[in-house]
């Protein structure tokens, strides 16, 4: 299973950073790469919680959290996909405080369909500019709102 880790000092409190992540079902109001986000399970946010998000231009995925540790972990495990080059993926976001901020370590691993095999480097590519655009934007809303 191919994988790859991403690592962001972030200006911004473990909570504040935390607090984004657990909004769990609105990711498509910060991260530009979704179009379409919602909770697709009652309760609070919490480990089996599931969304579905659908990308832009086409695709989309349903998600659930396997790890759920308040202002710590969350495991988030792709395990529906729909027009995309994987079958599957786990997206590892650890979180700790830092200097002044919080230390994200996001490992990210996945597995290839028929398609992503057939596409094997543009796959990974298209992956791993997806995901550096995730954390991104994860570190652009936290220190916004840090900020305010």
């Amino acid at each position: 299973m191919p994988d790859f880790t991403i690592n962001r000092q972030i200006q911004a409190p473990v909570e504040v950073v935390w607090g984004v992540l657990n909004d769990f079902g609105n990711i498509a109001r910060w991260n530009p790469g979704v179009k379409n986000s919602a909770l697709t399970s009652d309760g609070p946010v919490s480990e089996g919680s599931t969304r579905h998000c659908d990308f832009a231009p086409l695709g989309g995925v349903d998600e659930r959290i396997d790890t759920y540790v308040p202002n710590e972990r969350m495991t988030v495990n792709l395990y529906e996909t729909s027009k995309l080059p994987i079958s599957g993926g786990v997206a590892d976001f650890n979180i700790a405080a830092q200097d002044t901020g919080t230390k994200l370590t996001l490992h990210y691993s996945y597995t290839p369909n028929l398609l992503g095999r057939l596409a094997k480097g543009s796959t990974d590519k298209q992956l791993r500019k997806g995901i550096t655009g995730l954390a991104d934007a994860l570190q652009e809303e936290s220190e916004q709102g840090a900020a305010g």
